[in-house]
């Protein structure tokens, strides 16, 4: 099959697997513009080249995914900007450092209770990591996959960044630890602290949905185990079934309740893959908490 013009510039930069679920080049050319026409009107200052940005774009699609079906779900103007700031566009450099490492990021660091003169030290090396990388390591806006926000994925950056300097500084001075002491549990992950902050409002919306989405047996499972402390045997006779077949229930209720939560957190934030899985890993290991919390919400 013979690719038309903004396909050629695409497919080369395409992992094999990938390039193995195009369907056809012709939905392809339409995906890729539609793209492109939205990156130009976004940013209609920047001058990048199309072939540039088509390769980068083709980066971010994984193996085994149809490029026409990612590509529509992707950031494709927030890529734009980053692929023209890694091309040492200084029009996207300083728009990126003017407004997407701007008030949103003052305002996560403000969170944390970071001095302004820190925030501005802790802005410029997020820049210089950003854009030129640190040591051996490259740009860190080559990570930026597009699957989220690109201001929500500077201000887990900055975040990051921010944390970095409070453990410089505890190592340096281990007593001066009072700017998060009051919140953080002993051995609790300060990232996942400031996520469980940041995206408390959206965590408990996702997994009352998720809930809601059981049937009033399955809650009657979880309620009797959660909150009435029944064992596995005391649960299977009010239902007349084995143990074995009550654990199985259980695992079943949980893993149910942490793939719909995945699913409405994504929905709602169109946050970055890492990003995600940080918050799953924190709903995870305090899934038994959050199920108490709305049963009881719901009794009262």
């Amino acid at each position: 099959m013979t690719g038309s013009r903004l396909s050629d510039l695409f497919l080369p930069h395409l992992a094999p697997a990938a390039r193995r679920m195009v369907g056809s080049n012709q939905r392809l050319e339409h995906v890729l513009a539609d793209a492109l026409e939205l990156a130009h009107t976004s940013f209609p200052e920047l001058s990048l080249p199309d072939g540039t940005y088509l390769a980068f774009l083709a980066h971010r699609i994984a193996e085994g995914k149809c490029p026409e079906e990612v590509i529509p779900s992707l950031k494709v103007a927030d890529l734009y900007l980053a692929c023209a700031c890694l091309e040492r566009d200084q029009k996207a450099i300083a728009r990126l450092e003017n407004e997407y490492l701007g008030a949103e990021v003052d305002a996560a660091l403000c969170r944390m209770e970071t001095a302004a003169v820190q925030i501005e030290d802790i802005k410029q090396l997020i820049s210089q990591k950003l854009l030129l990388g640190e040591g051996d390591r490259p740009p860190r806006l080559q990570r930026y996959a597009g699957t989220g926000d690109l201001r929500s994925w500077l201000c887990v950056v900055a975040v990051r960044a921010a944390l970095d300097q409070l453990r410089r500084e505890k190592e340096t001075n281990p007593l001066d630890d009072g700017m998060l002491a009051d919140a953080v549990s002993p051995g609790e992950d300060q990232e996942l602290l400031y996520l469980k902050r940041l995206y408390s409002n959206e965590f408990k919306a996702a997994f009352a949905k998720a809930m809601e989405a059981l049937t009033t047996r399955e809650r009657n499972i979880l309620r009797h185990q959660v909150l009435d402390g029944l064992t596995l045997d005391q649960i299977g006779a009010i239902y007349n079934v084995h143990r074995a077949t009550v654990a199985r229930w259980n695992a079943r209720l949980r893993e149910r309740l942490l793939s719909d939560t995945r699913k409405a957190l994504l929905a709602r934030l169109h946050t970055s893959g890492g990003e995600l899985e940080s918050i799953m890993r924190l709903i995870g290991s305090q899934l038994d908490v959050s199920i108490r919390r709305h049963l009881r919400g719901r009794d009262e």
